[in-house]
């Protein structure tokens, strides 16, 4: 049983939506993913893709600084189990919004498949179930995720959450007394964001166990690679498929 809270179905959804703005916000200002452009940008032109699916969209913070950072499509599906407001408007390209259950429905689309910082959501057997859902239908992934098993990213986290929440949240958008309300007079926010961060961190993927999962999931014809990128005190982990050319 999960004891992330935004896991679960009863958890309010203006506190999901208040944490995954939050997130989306600090992914953002501190360009959490950037390390991942480079190899987005080499995967579109090697697989010639125009289409995009992400899944586990939350706020779609990351899509939205890809984009920022003019890494478009023709046609973008944003998807998630607990679909949240999302409003992004790109010029030339078609945004589709699709509820769904990553383990039991299939993916909208038919290109470039993205996850960010959710694999850690789901255990490793069904990590490999997600991957082989893919391969299957020889399409191109790469799930990033910035929370990692060590200290120095329980510190950065349990920082980001607690002193930083109380800096930033005035500037989270959209702007919302609520928010300011659940964050500082009573603090739920503050604390419902805190325990999920740290109880991802506790769930988080280990080199280890990446590896494992490239072992487990290429086959002949599919490629699975692991890599991390980034400084030191904030590494990605990059989990890439595709088909063998």
């Amino acid at each position: 049983m999960s004891l992330e809270l935004e896991d679960h179905s009863w958890f309010p959804i203006w506190l999901r939506r208040y944490q995954m703005e939050y997130i989306s916000f600090i992914a953002a200002k501190f360009a959490l993913y950037s390390p991942v452009l480079p190899i987005l940008a080499t995967m579109k032109e090697q697989n010639n893709l125009t289409a995009w699916t992400d899944c586990c969209t939350g706020a779609a913070g990351p899509v939205q600084f890809l984009l920022s950072k003019q890494f478009f499509a023709d046609t973008i599906f944003l998807t998630d189990k607990y679909l949240q407001p999302i409003s992004i408007a790109t010029p030339n390209t078609v945004v589709t919004i699709a509820s769904i259950d990553i383990l039991k429905d299939a993916i909208p689309g038919n290109g470039l498949v993205t996850m960010f910082n959710a694999l850690h959501h789901f255990s490793q057997q069904e990590r490999q179930l997600i991957i082989a859902t893919i391969s299957r239908t020889n399409r191109p992934f790469v799930f990033a995720e910035i929370t990692h098993p060590s200290l120095i990213n329980f510190l950065a986290i349990t920082l980001a959450t607690t002193l930083g929440q109380l800096l930033f949240t005035p500037f989270v958008h959209p702007f919302q007394l609520k928010r300011l309300l659940f964050t500082y007079l009573i603090p739920i926010n503050l604390f419902t964001i805190t325990w999920d961060g740290w109880m991802s961190v506790f769930r988080s993927i280990s080199a280890k166990r990446f590896i494992a999962l490239v072992n487990e999931t290429s086959t002949q014809n599919y490629s699975v690679s692991f890599v991390q990128k980034g400084p030191w005190w904030q590494k990605v982990s990059i989990l890439t498929g595709q088909p063998n050319i």
